[in-house]
């Protein structure tokens, strides 16, 4: 009887932990989606080379940047419709530094070298989605937390996307 009784026992562990471990779940935090940057309306060596630094969210000043990065075009002006002289700052090649897109949680200097021009990114804001939970032994789920809005030189934008115009 002990022997039968330990064998129910053994079973309904096995069955219970079977069935919690397929309940299990765990967050799985999202990536921060980088801001698409368009540059239009340039002649390509006024944009082949940009410096990207950032910087502390929330400073004013930006005389010390966190750390910055230079980026090379060596493609094509990308052509859009109504916008043959587009070029994705996303197609360039990262060439010193390691920030290779503008992204929440600091601000942000664009410096295009050829024509002495800075271009500033302060107060970034995503969405909601910092999380989703998944099945324990799920690790292939990704997420992205998208940009809502931000400001480019003061000026407020709801979009996660922003054209520089020359």
């Amino acid at each position: 009887m002990k022997m039968k009784s330990r064998g129910l026992n053994i079973l309904l562990m096995a069955a219970s932990a079977a069935m919690f471990s397929s309940c299990c779940k765990k967050r799985t935090f999202c990536n921060h989606e980088q801001l698409k940057v368009a540059f239009t309306g340039f002649d390509r060596s006024s944009i082949r080379t940009v410096i990207l630094k950032r910087y502390m969210m929330g400073d004013k000043v930006m005389n010390k940047a966190l750390d910055s990065s230079q980026l090379v075009n060596n493609s094509p002006l990308n052509t859009l419709p109504g916008r043959p002289d587009t070029s994705w700052l996303s197609s360039y090649t990262l060439t010193s530094g390691s920030v290779q897109g503008i992204t929440f949680g600091n601000d942000w200097v664009i410096y295009l070298p050829a024509v002495n021009r800075t271009i500033r990114f302060t107060d970034i804001y995503e969405g909601d989605n910092r999380f989703v939970k998944v099945p324990c032994k799920d690790d292939e789920t990704r997420c992205t937390n998208n940009i809502k809005s931000y400001a480019i030189e003061g000026f407020w934008v709801e979009s996660n996307t922003v054209y520089v115009t020359k």
